[in-house]
């Protein structure tokens, strides 16, 4: 009977951690399965982030150089007509210089020659200017854009939740105790075959049975008149 009792209560109680550590162990996949999605996020975040400034580098680089190009085709323009209003300068007009007319000769063509160098180097000059203003523009837009896209990704992947604690398993029925157990019924099972006469322990009983045998068996002594 303890037996049985014995051998039922423990494998009620192994039945019943099974079913712990069975929700242990899904937590646990939960949580390393999470911990890794977490940390999978983050690095397709971190490559799209690197692709990205890559792409806004190069559309940068891209647009510096066309705004560069086109200064200097501009310049390359107005460069062709400087030289062409120089040469022009220096053929003159094919008219004669006419005695008191000298100082004044060709000195309207002077001026408006001095007028258009100076128009052309004022342009050259603005063209520069508002190139290297784009040129800067289109670094401090794409340096912007990069920053934002760090910003995703500057945080990292987070920290990790707080793992499952490991279970609290049920203990089994002592086997310390079944032995106790055992002994006693076993004790109280034997019990009668060492009890003795009323009123006297078993082996008091025993020995004065024998001396009573002992007693009628001896011969008996004549007493001497």
């Amino acid at each position: 009977m303890a037996v049985g009792g014995f051998q039922s209560k423990t494998q009620q109680t192994n039945e019943q951690n099974k079913q712990i550590a069975g929700k242990y162990n899904q937590q646990r996949v939960s949580y390393e399965l999470g911990n890794f999605q977490r940390l999978a996020i983050q690095g397709t975040k971190e490559i799209d982030v690197k692709l990205n400034q890559d792409a806004i580098a190069s559309s940068a680089s891209n647009a510096i150089s066309n705004s560069t190009l086109q200064e200097s085709e501009a310049n390359r323009r107005m460069e062709e007509k400087l030289q062409s209003i120089e040469v022009a300068a220096l053929k003159g007009t094919g008219e004669a210089n006419e005695g008191g007319r000298s100082r004044s000769f060709g000195k309207n063509i002077r001026l408006k020659t001095g007028q258009a160098i100076g128009s052309l180097q004022a342009q050259r000059s603005r063209l520069g200017v508002a190139g290297f203003a784009a040129r800067r523009e289109i670094l401090i837009k794409a340096q912007q854009d990069r920053i934002a896209q760090w910003r995703q990704v500057n945080q990292g992947a987070g920290e990790a939740g707080p793992a499952p604690e490991m279970p609290t398993f049920i203990k089994g029925p002592s086997k310390l105790a079944l032995g106790l157990q055992l002994a006693g019924a076993a004790a109280t099972a034997f019990a009668p075959a060492f009890k003795g006469s009323p009123g006297t322990s078993g082996s008091e009983g025993a020995l004065t049975e024998w001396n009573t045998d002992m007693a009628i068996d001896a011969p008996s002594i004549p007493y001497i008149d």
